[in-house]
């Protein structure tokens, strides 16, 4: 988990502070309140803070601030684009957080994904590495991990056998030993016999 999905702590007031926000928040602004609050006790708490407090504890200022019969949109005959502000993204400019293609990432089954292109576009990392080798997945076959580990997607780990035979693995002759010789050995035997099998209904 990144830093940045972790949950900030929640921010701590006093009896004393509670009880002077719940009195004097009623008829002004959230703003206001703020303002007043950190300027009486010293403190640095933000406007959208002291607005969640209120909102929690359900104490509403009474102000109405809907739009009045007769009163002006600021935005009255505007449409469309409302151009570049200070938080717009310029031409070029580049987000904090782009990932740039090779950008690696492991999801919460364990598969690792690769960034292949812009601007967001990811695949599988053992598919990846699988064609860069042998060309594109032929269809009906499924890719196994030798030692079971889905972050390891060296070429030599990876063993593509039919669909058909990986479903019969994993029912009645399961290839998740550690040992990884001995699971190819599994699925080398299982794919031998359902080829055979194969062949022997098409005569």
């Amino acid at each position: 988990m990144s830093h940045d999905s972790r949950k900030r702590a929640p921010i701590a007031y006093s009896d004393i502070e509670l009880a002077w926000i719940e009195v004097n928040q009623a008829g002004i602004s959230r703003k206001e309140l703020s303002q007043k609050f950190n300027a009486k006790f010293n403190r640095n708490v933000a406007q959208q803070n002291i607005t969640g407090l209120c909102k929690r504890n359900k104490w509403a200022n009474g102000r109405d601030t809907r739009m009045k019969k007769g009163q002006k949109s600021w935005n009255k005959g505007v449409t469309g684009y409302m151009g570049a502000n200070k938080t717009s993204f310029k031409k070029g400019s580049v987000p904090h957080n782009h990932k740039p293609v090779g950008y690696e990432r492991i999801r919460d089954d364990g598969y690792v994904t690769v960034k292949v292109a812009e601007p967001n576009k990811f695949r599988l990392k053992q598919l990846v590495v699988w064609e860069a080798h042998h060309g594109k997945l032929k269809k009906g076959y499924n890719l196994r991990f030798l030692d079971n580990d889905r972050t390891n997607c060296n070429i030599d780990n990876l063993m593509l056998i039919p669909r058909a035979v990986n479903s019969i693995v994993n029912n009645r002759n399961p290839a998740n030993t550690q040992n990884s010789d001995l699971n190819k050995s599994i699925l080398l035997t299982e794919s031998i016999a359902w080829h055979a099998n194969k062949m022997e209904c098409e005569l």
